[in-house]
């Protein structure tokens, strides 16, 4: 079957679409993508795939950038001619709404976060309802229905009256742990210094603010971020302002291909993402499979879906995002307490066996085998 996805997005680090399109090249089929640019570098990895990229100037409006994206995504939706459409998000649904009707093709909605409950809507009631509205009449004309979490597809189900939804979780492709000390040699830190990793994207409702409060109790262990975003400035201010510059410490984002090499080398995993929105509550983030494959100890936010996994699996400790003593409190106990540290990270290296992307891939491959 040829498959023509589309998604706005950057494709240098979209772990999902990439993870996405090979599983479903290794089952045969052929795969087209259509996506934005915003990073003139070239793509790397990507060489199995036909690609299409719409140039944006990230220096201009979402509300300008969407249409100019949708409009300019069309007429290369069509041109593909594809057996099967795929949309990555709301933010791609639209054009592929009207390609897929206008050649009579199947479509499949692949929904990686609760769109209209993101953080960024919240208290932007019109845009909200913009995007809901949008949604509700878009979802009718979709024929599957893909999403991240249980949490999410019930909540799809309810606002839409949806009947299956697929859940198709973030997890990270299978890999073994690697002894690494890559980190350390980035930053010329000593061999013995403990290393509190956070890895993704610098925004607000990540917890970073408070995660680097917290850095100030954190003994002799270093808070390293690997990343960028909108917050970055605002958070290397606020390390140059609290005189934490010996204790917190930035690392650029770095490629799919090369982060497992970086994970590897701490010995603490962050993942204390707020709850600002339902779209963060019921998240599933991928760099909590990312750390349990490196045999991190995790600290995660105590929301539904990620308490359930790490006390399910006992790979570490979940609390509120914004309580900065409980921050400071289990990541000291964590890294002084040299026997629970181990057995969490015994149960990470466990809990890795079930929870990567070669377990899931046969739900996405299943899906394709039935829409013809």
């Amino acid at each position: 079957m040829r498959i023509c996805m589309v998604a706005f997005t950057d494709l240098h680090f979209d772990y999902r679409i990439y993870r996405e399109a090979t599983a479903l090249r290794r089952a045969g089929h052929e795969i087209t993508i259509v996506a934005s640019s915003f990073n003139p570098a070239p793509l790397k990895g990507w060489d199995d795939f036909e690609i299409h990229l719409i140039p944006i100037d990230r220096g201009r409006s979402l509300r300008r950038l969407y249409p100019l994206f949708w409009r300019r995504a069309y007429p290369l939706l069509l041109n593909t001619r594809p057996d099967a459409y795929h949309a990555h998000d709301l933010d791609a649904l639209w054009p592929a709404v009207r390609a897929a009707r206008r050649l009579r093709r199947p479509l499949v909605y692949d929904s990686h976060e609760f769109w209209i409950e993101q953080s960024s809507l919240v208290n932007r009631p019109l845009m909200r309802s913009f995007w809901s509205l949008l949604e509700r009449h878009l979802i009718k004309r979709v024929d599957r229905v893909i999403t991240v979490s249980q949490s999410i597809a019930e909540s799809l189900k309810t606002r839409y009256g949806l009947g299956e939804v697929v859940i198709l979780r973030n997890f990270p492709l299978f890999r073994e742990k690697v002894q690494s000390d890559l980190i350390r040699e980035t930053l010329d830190l000593p061999a013995n210094r403990p290393i509190v990793l956070y890895q993704g994207g610098f925004l607000t409702e990540n917890g970073l603010r408070e995660q680097i409060e917290a850095a100030a109790g954190f003994g002799d262990a270093a808070l390293v971020l690997i990343g960028d975003g909108p917050s970055e400035k605002a958070l290397k201010e606020q390390v140059r302002a609290g005189g934490l510059q010996d204790r917190v410490f930035f690392i650029p984002r770095v490629p799919f291909h090369q982060l497992h090499d970086y994970t590897c080398s701490a010995d603490l995993g962050l993942c204390l993402i707020k709850g600002a929105g339902k779209s963060f509550y019921y998240s599933l983030p991928n760099k909590l499979f990312e750390y349990m494959m490196a045999g991190l100890p995790v600290l995660a936010s105590n929301f539904p879906e990620m308490q359930r996994v790490v006390s399910k699996t006992d790979t570490g400790v979940t609390i509120d995002p914004t309580d900065i003593d409980a921050i400071r409190q289990q990541v000291t106990e964590l890294l002084s307490d040299d026997k629970r540290r181990a057995a969490c990270s015994q149960a990470c290296l466990e809990a890795a066996q079930h929870y990567h992307w070669e377990r899931e891939a046969g739900q996405l491959t299943d899906l394709y085998s039935t829409l013809g």
